[in-house]
């Protein structure tokens, strides 16, 4: 049996949109043991809706890596273990797909690599923002290019003195319906403010210029568009930054909000977000989390 420990991600943080990504220390577990045929148990977020079924991400991914390899597949005893909210902004279905894989890919003993890995997930997820941070580790922009079918990667460094506080109300947003809220175009204006604002990132976290982060984690193409699923969503940022935070985004398509603070700020920073979502009348919980600098784990 091989087990795998597949992390949660953060995409976008602000003006990176389908570019940026941030691993964090809280993991989905794939338990992967060849089988005649395929049985799927589970436990955690969402296990009644995952036992038994066939046609899961983790389990195309797994196919994926015999196909890919010319290995015969016949079918795979699966455990799951989802320890990552599942409301959605938190990379849950890239937890998956990199579990999936990287457990095939390890039985069979690493045909692929990390980087080829990453070809394959981005295929399956269709965006490479949330896979690539859960098979790197870190902070990562990632450029697809579809004519080779490579991808780059850049390892972002991540200030240490930074802690991730995540404020996750109890609200459902699908991926689909947040980008079908964003425009096939955008103005020249949006385009050059949010290509600004993520050079300024990413130049902050390679110089260690936290002080930067309020400024440069600004966005104009999809957070707007996409806060009017989130109730408070405003609010929520406004009070983050009124206790301290030096950074606050959506996560992915949300509705989980991601603020990096310092370290004495934390319970502060995640009781004032859980604060303004009740005010907009939506329970909410936060969590402090690490940020996972190495990808994946095998067990």
């Amino acid at each position: 049996m091989v087990t795998v420990m597949a992390p949660a991600t953060s995409a976008n943080l602000g003006p990176g949109f389908d570019f940026l990504g941030l691993a964090l220390e809280l993991y989905n577990f794939v338990h992967f043991t060849p089988a005649n045929e395929w049985t799927v148990t589970a436990e955690g977020y969402g296990a009644e809706q995952l036992v038994g079924r066939k046609d899961l991400l983790v389990c195309q991914a797994i196919e994926r890596v015999y196909a890919e390899s010319g290995h015969p597949f016949r079918g795979g005893k699966v455990h799951l273990e989802n320890r990552i909210p599942e409301v959605g902004g938190l990379g849950s279905s890239a937890s998956a797909i990199v579990g999936g894989l990287v457990a095939a890919n390890s039985y069979l003993g690493e045909p692929f690599s990390k980087e080829q890995l990453l070809v394959l997930a981005t295929e399956i997820e269709g965006h490479p923002d949330n896979v690539a941070p859960a098979i790197f580790g870190g902070l990562v922009g990632v450029l697809p290019e579809s004519a080779t079918g490579r991808h780059t990667v850049l390892e972002i460094p991540f200030p240490e003195e930074l802690h991730v506080v995540l404020g996750i109300p109890q609200l459902r947003v699908a991926t689909k319906e947040a980008r079908q809220l964003l425009p096939a175009q955008v103005t020249m204006e949006e385009a050059i403010f949010n290509l600004a604002h993520t050079g300024v990132l990413v130049g902050a976290c390679f110089s260690n210029r936290t002080e930067l982060l309020r400024l440069a984690m600004r966005d104009k193409l999809h957070q707007d568009r996409r806060s009017v699923l989130i109730p408070g969503f405003h609010s929520v940022l406004a009070e983050a930054y009124r206790q301290g935070a030096m950074g606050v985004a959506l996560s992915g398509s949300g509705p989980t909000i991601i603020a990096f603070c310092p370290s004495e700020r934390q319970q502060a920073v995640g009781e004032g977000m859980v604060a303004a979502f009740a005010a907009h009348n939506l329970k909410a919980q936060w969590l402090s989390v690490a940020v996972n600098r190495e990808g994946y784990r095998v067990l």
